[in-house]
C-alpha cells in the first residue's frame, strides 16, 4: 500500500482538520544537508505533518496521474508543497519537466511527454500565500527539437506563490531542512538556502510554519505488512522483467524503496532493443565448446564470424545477423534453439557438399597428374622429372622423381670434374640464394646446374613475403603439441600422406597441408589458417582448437573466465 493511499485513509477521519500537502515528481541529488533520494524527502516532509503525494517520472502519464491524485485534496489545505525535479525544456510560453522516457521531442510533441509548469503552478494558487514550487534542475536535455531549449524559461507565478529554482542537490538540502523550520518568514527561509532564486510571493511578515502551531492530524505509519506487499510486487515486476510491469510498479508505489531501481532499469530496457532475446540466449547457458561450434558453423556458411575462440564479440554478432536475416528469422544478433539447429543443419549439409566437391576435384586432380606423369617424368630423364615438379610439386609422383633426381645428381657428383664438385658442395653446405647463385656464374654449364636453379627458386619461395605471412597466420593460432597430432591424424585419414604423427610439421606435412588446400580451393600455403582449420575439424569428430592461453582477437573479455575485478 502506498503512502499516498495511507494518508488518504486518514484524512478520512472523521473531525479530521485541514492538513499540510506535498507532491514529489523526482528524486533530488545528495548533497548539503540532504542525504539521498525521494523516500528520505518523502520521510522528512511526514515527519514535518505534512500528507505526502508521489508521483514517478518514468513516463508523462505517471506524473499527470500524481498530479491528479495530488489536486483533488488541494481545497482546504492550509499549506502546499511541490516538488519537481529533472531536466526541463522551455518554449516562448510555458516550461515543462520532462519524462525519463522522453526521447527526441518538439514543440508539437512535448505536452504529450512533459508536464508544464503553467497548470501545476495554476494548482499551487489554490492555496496563496502559503504554497512553495520547488525545482531542481539536473542538466540539459538531448536531443530537443524544433520550437524547443534546454532549461527553464520565464514564468507566469500567480499571486500567493512562491516558487524557488536550483541545481536539485540544493533544493534537497533545503527542502529538508531551513524550509521545515518554524517560526520564519518566506524571506527568511530563501535568504538561508544557498544558491537558489526564488520569485513571487515572498513576504517577510507572513510565518510560513508559526512555532507553537499543532500539527492537523499525526503522521500515519505504515500499516502491518505494508513493507512485504511492496516487496512482492516489487519481485512480480523483476520476474516479469518488462517496461510495462515497472511501470505497473512505479503506479503503486511512485516513492517505494525500489522506485529508482524501477526507473533505472526501463531506462535500460528501452536504450537496449533486443534485451529480452539476450537474456534468452544466455539462459541456454552455451558452454564455450559450443560457441566455438557455433562460430565454426558460420564460417562453413561463408557469415564471417572473425574468429573461432569462443567469444562472441562484435564479429560474431554481425555474422549470427547475417544468417538470421538470410535464414527469415528476426536479425537480433542473439541466437534461440531454433536458430542454433537451423545453423547446425545448414552447416552439416555445407560441409558434406564441401566433401564431395573436394573428393571429385582431388580424383580430377590425381588423373591429371598421372596423365602429366607419363607424359613427362615417367621417361625417367632430368629434364622430364624436373618439368613434372614443376608443375605438381606435391603430386601423385613428386617423392619418386625427386629419388630418381637424387640418383643423377650423384651420378653427375661421380662423372664431374673435381672443382665442379667442390663448388657445389660449397653451394649446398651454405644452402643460400647468393652460393647457388655464384655456383652457376662460375659453373653456367655446370653438372649441378639444373639443380642450382631448383634450390634457387625453392628457397626464393620460403623467403617471399607470402610464406612469412602464411607462417605469421599459423604461428597466431597458438597450435598446442596436442592439436598439432590431430591435425597429422586427420591429414593421414583423408590419405594425403603427413609423414610420421609426431606434431613436428616437417616437409611431408607441408606437401599434405598444401594437397588438402589445393582439393578445397583454399589458399594454397602450406600453412594452417582460420579457413583451413574450419575445414580440416569439421564433420571430423575432433575438438576445436584449444587458444586459452591466446589473447581474444580484438582484446574482449573471455566469457568462459570470471571478470578480475563485457
Amino acid at each position: 500500500m502506498s503512502r499516498s493511499l495511507l494518508f488518504a485513509l486518514a484524512l478520512m477521519v472523521p473531525g479530521m482538520a485541514a492538513a499540510d500537502r506535498a507532491l514529489l515528481i523526482g528524486s533530488p541529488d545528495g548533497g548539503g544537508l540532504f542525504g539521498g533520494g525521494a523516500p528520505e524527502l518523502a520521510e522528512a516532509l511526514e515527519g514535518a505533518g505534512f500528507t505526502v503525494v508521489g508521483a514517478s517520472p518514468a513516463s508523462a502519464a505517471l506524473m499527470r496521474g500524481g498530479l491528479e491524485e495530488f489536486l483533488q485534496g488541494v481545497a482546504g489545505e492550509r499549506r502546499l508543497v511541490i516538488h519537481l525535479a529533472g531536466q526541463f525544456a522551455r518554449s516562448g510560453s510555458d516550461t515543462w519537466l520532462l519524462s525519463d522516457s522522453a526521447g527526441k521531442v518538439n514543440l508539437a510533441s512535448v505536452a504529450g511527454e512533459g508536464l508544464a509548469l503553467s497548470t501545476v503552478l495554476e494548482i499551487a494558487a489554490g492555496v496563496p500565500g502559503q504554497a512553495i514550487v520547488l525545482i531542481g534542475t539536473k542538466g540539459a536535455p538531448d536531443g530537443l527539437g524544433t520550437g524547443l531549449q534546454p532549461g527553464i524559461g520565464a514564468l507566469e507565478v500567480p499571486q500567493g506563490v512562491t516558487v524557488i529554482t536550483g541545481a536539485s542537490s540544493d533544493i534537497g538540502a533545503f527542502a529538508t531542512g531551513p524550509m521545515l523550520k518554524r517560526g520564519e518568514s518566506l524571506e527568511a527561509l530563501v535568504k538561508a538556502g544557498s544558491r537558489l532564486s526564488a520569485e513571487g510571493y515572498l513576504s517577510g511578515a507572513t510565518v510560513w510554519r508559526p512555532a507553537g502551531e499543532e500539527p492537523a492530524s499525526a503522521v500515519v505509519g505504515p500499516l502491518p505488512g505494508a513493507e512485504e506487499a511492496e516487496r512482492a510486487v516489487w519481485q512480480a515486476a523483476e520476474a516479469e522483467d518488462s517496461v510495462t510491469s515497472y511501470l505497473g510498479y512505479l503506479e503503486r508505489y511512485p516513492l517505494g524503496s525500489f522506485a529508482e531501481e524501477a526507473r533505472q532499469v526501463i531506462a535500460e530496457i528501452e536504450a537496449e532493443p533486443y534485451r529480452s532475446e539476450r537474456k534468452a540466449e544466455e539462459a541456454l547457458g552455451l558452454s564455450r565448446d559450443d560457441r566455438r561450434q557455433i562460430q565454426r558453423n558460420l564460417t562453413l556458411l561463408n557469415y564471417a564470424p572473425k574468429g573461432i575462440d569462443g567469444i562472441f564479440g562484435p564479429g560474431t554478432r554481425g555474422a549470427i545477423k547475417r544468417f538470421q536475416g538470410k535464414a527469415g528469422f528476426p536479425e537480433t544478433s542473439y541466437l534461440t534453439p531454433q536458430q542454433i539447429t537451423r545453423l547446425t543443419e545448414q552447416a552439416e549439409r555445407r560441409s558434406a557438399e564441401l566433401e564431395a566437391e573436394a573428393e571429385r576435384r582431388r580424383l580430377e586432380q590425381e588423373r591429371l597428374d598421372r596423365d602429366y606423369w607419363d607424359a613427362t617424368g615417367a621417361q625417367g630423364d632430368e629434364a622430364g622429372l624436373r618439368v613434372y615438379l614443376k608443375k605438381y610439386p606435391d603430386g601423385l609422383y613428386s617423392e619418386i622423381a625427386q629419388d630418381q633426381l637424387a640418383v643423377i645428381a650423384d651420378e653427375k657428383r661421380r662423372e664431374a670434374q673435381a672443382q665442379d664438385r667442390t663448388a657445389w658442395d660449397r653451394a649446398v653446405n651454405a644452402n643460400s640464394v647468393a652460393a647457388f647463385r655464384n655456383y652457376l656464374v662460375a659453373y653456367p654449364e655446370g653438372a649441378f646446374a639444373e639443380e642450382a636453379q631448383a634450390r634457387i627458386e625453392t628457397l626464393t619461395q620460403a623467403e617471399s613475403p607470402d610464406r612469412k605471412e602464411a607462417e605469421a597466420r599459423e604461428t597466431a593460432l597458438g597450435l598446442t603439441q596436442l592439436t598439432r597430432v590431430l591435425v597429422e591424424r586427420r591429414l593421414a585419414q583423408l590419405g594425403l600422406e603427413p609423414g610420421p604423427t609426431d606434431g613436428r610439421f616437417e616437409a611431408s606435412t607441408r606437401r599434405a597441408i598444401r594437397r588438402f588446400q589445393r582439393d578445397r580451393e583454399l589458399g594454397v600455403t602450406g600453412y594452417l589458417d582460420e579457413a583451413t582449420v574450419a575445414r580440416m575439424l569439421a564433420d571430423a569428430g575432433l575438438p576445436t582448437l584449444d587458444r586459452s592461453n591466446a589473447s581474444p582477437p580484438d582484446g574482449r573479455p573471455d566469457p568462459a573466465k570470471p571478470p578480475a575485478g563485457d
